[in-house]
């Protein structure tokens, strides 16, 4: 009897430290529900007592794991964070379809994840040949409504090569939009391979969104007004949208031969003081202007405050600016679009003209030419790269730009240049 007691109490702690889901004791209840509980005679023996009770702990404790093997396996080494916590509250739904080619390469759809702002595709792709690496096919997802865009992808292979499990990021379905085709298709040996599977969206697994707002608020710059138009946050990520230029400005600097194109557009994301990891972004020029998103990890739950902080921007710029040379200088000053540039020297050799100047180190004259008696000589290349630290921190970079050809009257023609900017500009973001 000792024993069987000691056998319950080994039981009852693994139990205890199981986190039952919540619709667990739902599920229970219901179960409880349908059937009677009658009283145990006193007279039964106490073996048959342990024996029914081992029965009962070892059937909550199979239906626990049958609950937990709806979550996503194989997982662990591609997902952040966020992907992980959410995996583990059984927030993805399993599809676990696959289609096999006829060189052997197979994928399997392992599952996805949907919320408002994204779905993610888990798929797994195996190679017996020891080949994935080379075997990596472009993937789409559609439904009747049309292609859902690909947004980013991710994945790692296994030390053998032979299989690789990937995390893929396609716009969100439309909520009428149950059945989808995700595509595979590759290259190899001069043929096109194409497979597809086709699933079903469980919409209760589904997940809206944590906090969505417009925000309208503009941070301005040297070069102009950044407009942080909306945020979208979501369990799985959050995306900040905004805009640089809208059309109509674009318009405008295109024809007065003065437009900007950003590089660089740093944006820190601050959630109850600490930073908020960054996932990815992009910049686009199109009909609505010059836009851009930041996509970031998922919000802390217990949110109480939110802050985007401009750190650093960088744009080419439309110049259109010449500077008249004389063979022989020695550092002559310059003011360009607001940056410091100095011209070391100016001197010919073996047929060429150099020009040695120095500026701060994120300044780059991207389109430079030289006037040579009114011909226009176009650069050859850029050698001698010096760098230069200040003690008020600041870097600076020499370099000598080599022209093919000489001439008496000199004039350096600067088209365009690219700049950066450092800042510290915070901005309140509302969190209801």
């Amino acid at each position: 009897m000792n024993r069987i007691e000691k056998m319950l109490k080994n039981k009852k702690r693994d139990i205890d430290i199981i986190e039952a889901p919540d619709a667990l004791e739902e599920r229970l209840r219901s179960a409880l529900g349908d059937k009677e509980m009658t009283k145990i005679r006193r007279n039964i023996t106490g073996k048959i007592i342990a024996a029914c009770l081992v029965l009962v702990l070892m059937g909550y404790h199979f239906d626990t794991l049958a609950f937990y093997g709806n979550k996503l396996m194989g997982y662990n080494d591609v997902m952040n964070g966020t992907l992980k916590e959410l995996n583990e509250r059984g927030k993805g739904q399993v599809i676990d379809k696959s289609y096999t080619f006829k060189n052997g390469l197979s994928i399997t759809l392992d599952g996805i994840m949907i919320d408002e702002t994204q779905l993610l595709a888990f798929y797994t792709i195996k190679a017996p040949k020891g080949n994935v690496d080379e075997s990596l096919p472009t993937v789409t997802l559609r439904g009747f409504l049309g292609e859902h865009m690909p947004q980013s992808g991710y994945g790692k292979i296994n030390d053998t090569k032979t299989m690789m499990n990937n995390i893929h990021s396609f716009e969100p379905p439309g909520v009428l939009e149950k059945t989808l085709h995700m595509n595979f298709r590759f290259f190899q040996n001069g043929r096109v391979e194409e497979g597809e599977i086709t699933f079903t969206v469980d919409r209760q697994k589904a997940m809206g969104h944590t906090l969505k707002a417009n925000i309208h608020k503009s941070i301005k710059v040297e070069q102009g007004t950044i407009d942080i138009d909306s945020i979208l946050a979501s369990p799985t990520r959050t995306v900040i949208k905004g805009s640089i230029q809208n059309i109509l400005e674009l318009a405008r600097d295109e024809i007065n031969n003065e437009r900007i194109r950003p590089n660089t557009l740093e944006l820190k994301l601050i959630a109850n003081d600490k930073e908020i990891q960054p996932q990815s972004g992009g910049m686009s020029t199109n009909m609505k202007g010059i836009t851009f998103h930041h996509e970031y990890d998922a919000l802390p739950e217990n949110l109480k405050s939110l802050q985007l902080k401009l750190t650093r921007f960088s744009a080419d710029h439309d110049v259109n600016k010449e500077i008249e040379l004389t063979k022989g200088m020695k550092e002559q000053r310059i003011n360009v679009h607001g940056q410091d540039l100095t011209i070391d020297k100016v001197y010919e050799m073996n047929g060429h003209t150099y020009i040695t100047i120095t500026t701060e180190e994120g300044t780059v004259l991207t389109k430079v030419y030289l006037l040579a008696d009114d011909k226009r000589l176009e650069l050859n290349k850029t050698s001698e790269d010096q760098y230069e630290k200040r003690k008020d921190g600041q870097i600076l970079h020499r370099r000598t730009l080599e022209f093919k050809g000489v001439g008496k009257d000199y004039k350096m023609d600067i088209h365009r240049m690219t700049y950066v900017k450092d800042y510290n500009i915070t901005i309140e973001l509302p969190i209801q």
